[in-house]
């Protein structure tokens, strides 16, 4: 890949996983458009982000849980922290530092404790179970 790439990448990652929330919210958004070439596209930057900075990723999709007045935001922001929580070769959780799995543990409970809509309190609690499961 060529610096010029390479350094435009670093820029999407940090503009990502940066304090403003709309950009990591637009990713999450159009992660799920029905272009197989925009969201290939979409997913590599996820991942990106997953392999540079795996703390920032997963509190950003717990940020979203907890504030995104967009239902589809959270119910995506669910699935795809209850997919880096999964066993298998991509599992985040034992690459977090303890600050960050205690952080997420707590935001996970608010959030089923305050989630209205019942789709999303159950993807909730799936991520839940399996975040127990794996300590």
């Amino acid at each position: 890949m060529d610096p010029e790439s390479t350094q435009l990448q670093q820029a999407l990652i940090a503009s990502f996983l940066g304090p403003d929330p709309e950009p990591f919210e637009t990713l999450i958004s159009h992660l799920m458009s029905s272009s197989n070439e925009r969201r290939s596209h979409l997913e590599l930057l996820f991942n990106l982000c997953k392999q540079s900075d795996p703390n920032s990723l997963s509190l950003k999709l717990a940020q979203i849980l907890q504030f995104s007045p967009c239902l589809e935001a959270r119910a995506t922001a669910a699935i795809l922290l209850r997919k880096q929580l999964t066993r298998d070769d991509s599992c985040l959780w034992p690459r977090l530092s303890a600050s960050t799995q205690s952080s997420l543990k707590s935001i996970l409970l608010r959030c089923i404790q305050r989630e209205d809509a019942k789709t999303i309190s159950k993807k909730l609690c799936e991520t839940v179970a399996i975040g127990y499961f794996l300590q």
